[in-house]
């Protein structure tokens, strides 16, 4: 589906939906424009392939129920075969804050850049591709994402692990969207 010219890539409004789901279903998409919803990792690799993307990426706080955004200047997402779905963000603007990208640890736990996403390949609970020796991320977190070890950001794990930090601490309901440059 398409909004102002923007492609939805994820839709999740609350907490009832499982997003613990095997890496076929992320490949393949699942859900409905109308609720929950991830458009398939396959569909925005070949989309993104195919000439230049960015992303906006759209959350809401759980505690104040503000809106913020975050939006990247550039976005691709590599092939499955050689790159597990690899996220590729740069250019950074909003007032979400740049979470895809954040290179500092958490609360002075010296792990720098152990929560930057950008570059990361995209792990599900079926199929570890993060860079955490002693844990799968996506099978601890409840869903999967562009871990590292393990993340900053995730738009598509459970209740207690749905985040955006820097400006969202806990999120509610998220989008991501892409469209051409």
């Amino acid at each position: 589906m398409s909004v102002f010219g923007w492609i939805i890539i994820l839709q999740h409004l609350g907490y009832s939906f499982n997003w613990q789901l095997p890496w076929a279903d992320y490949k393949a998409g699942f859900g409905s424009i109308n609720a929950d919803f991830w458009l398939g990792l396959e569909k925005v690799h070949l989309l993104t392939s195919s000439q230049p993307y960015r992303l906006r990426v759209e959350v809401q706080e759980r505690a104040t129920e503000l809106w913020y955004s975050a939006e990247y200047w550039s976005f691709k997402i590599g092939d499955e075969l050689n790159d597990k779905y690899r996220l590729e963000v740069s250019g950074y603007s909003g007032d979400a804050g740049n979470s895809l990208q954040y290179e500092g640890d958490y609360d002075g736990n010296g792990y720098f850049g152990c929560y930057y996403h950008n570059g990361m390949k995209f792990s599900t609970f079926d199929q570890d591709n993060d860079l955490s020796s002693n844990l799968n991320c996506a099978d601890g977190r409840g869903g999967g994402w562009w871990y590292n070890c393990c993340y900053w950001a995730c738009l598509l794990c459970d209740m207690n692990h749905y985040e955006w930090y820097t400006s969202v601490s806990a999120a509610v309901n998220s989008r991501m969207m892409f469209k051409p440059q």
